[in-house]
């Protein structure tokens, strides 16, 4: 089974591709689990899902702030710590992971969005 992540800017039916910080699909999946576990933020509902996609996750508006402000008000390093031993993911990726998406939802601005898909 493939774990490719992806990380899509949607605006104006457009879809730009991001980077993923050199990261699996497990990486998010764990980050995605914190989410939902730590800040009960449902990222996965409003997502598109194809037969294709193993997981995927939509940002945008209220979610984006509430998430960006979380993430501001983390040390990184610490809640990858926090994270990985769960998933059996080392250290460095999750906190590779965190900031990632920590940079890409800075880019997310009015009728924005950030699309998440691993496939």
């Amino acid at each position: 089974m493939s774990q490719i992540a992806s990380f899509y800017l949607l605006k104006d039916g457009q879809r730009q591709e991001l980077s993923n910080g050199d990261c699996s699909g497990a990486v998010y999946m764990a980050i995605w689990d914190w989410c939902e576990s730590e800040l009960d933020l449902d990222v996965r509902f409003p997502a598109p899902q194809t037969e294709d996609t193993l997981d995927c996750a939509l940002l945008e508006g209220e979610l984006v702030s509430a998430l960006l402000a979380a993430l501001r008000e983390q040390e990184l390093s610490e809640l990858a710590a926090e994270i990985a031993p769960d998933w059996n993911l080392p250290t460095e990726s999750v906190q590779s992971g965190l900031e990632t998406l920590r940079s890409h939802l800075e880019l997310i601005q009015g009728d924005t969005a950030l699309l998440y898909e691993m496939i």
